[in-house]
């Protein structure tokens, strides 16, 4: 709002601007392949080794399927915190449904249980389901042998009725209470009226909310808490002392209302003293006429026990509820280790009014073992379908199908890449490839002129904790790990090449200077061992562009762009909608400049000033009117990257050197 001015004098007008942009992150990986157990199809994040081997293994001894692990442990190893894994397996839990209490033929499911692991060590456990009940649980806890609560009852003579009609004495109110619906019945028991309890009054006195209506005197009558009605919510009940309402029939609660034949189900609300308020109103309308046979509420809930007799293994989860308003909701109670409980695909229908699980054994089947070689092939046969799998997850900012070389395999991963526009890939080298026109060949199937990709050749030698002997593993997982590193420590600008790959003994095959130049050229980043080193060093930090794209001929490049893309898009899309007028354009071009500045003093950009290193145009001849009604709104930014050093070029030659001496 503008401030008003009347007097002479300094004013101050705040104003707000725009959101500040935040960095995204680009230190996540993705690694695709197969393990010796875990989640099927569901990429999991893991945050460390630990954490790997204790969801999906640790390492197997089959080969292909045995490099996830290889390269996710070189991951960690070298500085990589967080990953999501997307194993692929065509191992199967044993299942069984949970039948509903569907009235007739064959139900359907009330819940799914699985088998936590996959195989057919599943097949031994069972699941036994029992009614049991929150309410009579804690009036035993009370000294009470009821199972159930009855209906709150009262009644009593009429000896007087106020002249207004909005008052009755009583020979006894004792049982009453405020918000009672009261049925009233004459002398002759011919007549009768409805009347609430507003207050009790001594010991004798009945406040009503209303008259009487009618002209009836029923003064010489009786008084007695009205029968429950159909569409009435709210319900009193005869409540034992030690019994706490709100948790025998906490909100969500399934009860059951019953007196002889008649009965429901429903669910409360609220509860709290000695009331309790339904979801929804009585179906029937119920007897109260005779205390010694008054409605009576029950709670409806059920035990979950869980046995795996080929482990010997038991678990048991008590009074659960299948309403999510209820405190012992299965969902936020069953934390099994041997088994997960789902909803079925679609609810019971028609819905029985009991929604529990119909008590009885059950025993899940089915399960089968996972057979990896077919699950390796399947990654080959359709690797969009698990990647795919993938473009839920945001955050997701390097991807690796470590030790696939195949060319439909690593062309579907820059393909995804290159449709997230916000990741990229890191590929392995064939296994034996000569660094000839093997790994030449190799590289012209992937070579792309987006840069959404690097190459990494030869293979590593590392010993195999598992077998404690050496062996060579594909690169990919523990360059990734050096990625992650890398932006930790320096920043996305900073190309993840002359470091150590930590974990790694040799190489594959030792190149020379000579060998490396022309892959070099080309866009095939070397792991080299120097003379007088032990440990293999990343020595590239190329793109898959190659000479087909200069400009996105570096690892950094590419990867810097993706991150000032990613965090301009995320950080200005609060402006989406707002008014596109010059107040917008301000705030935008204070955002971007603002963030642009900071990844230039990180040393990302180029340039002695922040002019010289970038610029954020947004005006009218980007933006004429005509774009304007379209709804539309231009932003040119320009950005001068900091390309890395990889050549060095050192002059010398002779000096002819002099000197000079001086008295002073």
């Amino acid at each position: 709002m503008a401030v008003q001015v009347s007097y002479p004098g300094v004013y101050i007008d705040e104003f707000s601007p725009g959101a500040p942009i935040e960095g995204v992150g680009t230190n996540t990986a993705a690694f695709i392949g197969v393990a010796g157990s875990g989640p099927i199809n569901k990429p999991t994040l893991i945050q460390s080794w630990d954490a790997f081997v204790a969801t999906f293994g640790g390492f197997i001894a089959e080969q292909p399927g045995s490099f996830l692990a290889p390269a996710v442990y070189g991951f960690f190893l070298n500085g990589g915190t967080r990953c999501y894994i997307a194993r692929v397996g065509t191992g199967v839990m044993a299942f069984e449904a949970l039948d509903s209490r569907q009235e007739g033929g064959s139900p359907d499911p009330a819940l799914m249980v699985r088998a936590l692991q996959e195989g057919p060590a599943g097949n031994s456990i069972s699941v036994d389901v029992a009614d049991s009940s929150r309410l009579t649980r804690l009036l035993a806890k009370a000294g009470e042998t009821d199972t159930d609560l009855a209906l709150a009852y009262a009644a009593t003579d009429i000896t007087a009725l106020a002249a207004d009609r909005s008052a009755l004495t009583v020979a006894n109110n004792q049982g009453f209470a405020a918000d009672d619906r009261l049925l009233l019945t004459n002398a002759a028991g011919d007549a009768t009226a409805a009347a609430i309890v507003k207050s009790i009054v001594d010991s004798d006195k009945l406040q009503l909310v209303a008259a009487v209506a009618g002209s009836e005197d029923f003064t010489g009558g009786t008084v007695r808490i009205a029968d429950p009605a159909t569409g009435q919510r709210g319900l009193r009940l005869k409540v034992p002392t030690g019994v706490r309402l709100t948790q025998a029939l906490p909100r969500g609660a399934q009860i059951e209302i019953s007196r002889g034949e008649t009965n429901e189900i429903l669910t409360v609300d609220s509860s709290g003293g000695d009331r309790i308020t339904l979801v929804n109103g009585l179906t029937n309308t119920y007897d109260m006429s005779d205390n010694a046979n008054l409605p009576r509420v029950a709670s409806l809930e059920f035990d979950l026990s869980i046995t795996d007799a080929g482990s010997a293994a038991s678990e048991s989860f008590a009074e659960l509820s299948m309403n999510p308003r209820h405190p012992n909701y299965w969902r936020a109670i069953i934390a099994s280790a041997l088994v997960t409980v789902e909803e079925p695909p679609s609810p019971p229908s028609p819905m029985p009014a009991d929604t529990r699980p119909a008590a009885a054994s059950y025993n899940l089947s089915g399960g089968t073992a996972d057979d990896r070689a077919a699950a390796w092939s399947a990654i080959a046969a359709a690797p969009d379908t698990y990647l795919n799998q993938l473009k839920a997850y945001d955050d997701i900012a390097l991807v690796s199908v470590p030790g696939a070389t195949d060319p439909a395999v690593q062309q579907a991963v820059i393909a995804h890449c290159e449709a997230m526009y916000d990741r990229f890939a890191i590929l392995d080298s064939i296994k034996g490839a000569a660094p000839g026109n093997g790994i030449r060949d190799q590289f012209a199937d992937v070579r792309s002129a987006k840069g959404f990709a690097a190459l990494y050749y030869p293979w590593i030698l590392a010993r195999n904790p598992l077998t404690g002997k050496d062996e060579y593993w594909p690169p990919s997982g523990h360059v990734t790990g050096i990625y992650a590193r890398t932006d930790a420590q320096r920043g996305v600008h900073k190309a993840p090449a002359n470091t150590n790959i930590k974990g790694a003994l040799g190489v594959e095959r030792r190149l020379t200077n000579e060998e490396q130049g022309p892959l070099n050229l080309e866009g095939i980043n070397v792991i080299r061992v120097f003379p007088g080193q032990s440990q293999p060093v990343v020595w590239g930090a190329r793109t898959t562009a190659g000479d087909l794209d200069r400009n996105w001929q570096y690892v950094n490049i590419r990867r810097l762009f993706l991150y000032l893309e990613e965090s301009i898009q995320s950080g200005i899309r609060w402006a989406v909608f707002e008014p596109n007028n010059l107040q917008l354009w301000q705030k935008l071009k204070r955002s971007i400049s603002e963030f642009l500045t900071r990844v230039w003093r990180d040393g990302a950009l180029f340039g002695a000033t922040a002019e010289e290193a970038f610029f954020v145009r947004i005006d009218e001849a980007l933006n004429p009117a005509s774009t304007q009604a379209l709804g539309r709104l231009y932003i040119e930014v320009g950005v001068r990257p900091t390309y890395p050093a990889e050549f060095i070029i050192l002059k010398i030659g002779i000096w002819h050197g002099g000197s000079q001496i001086s008295e002073s």
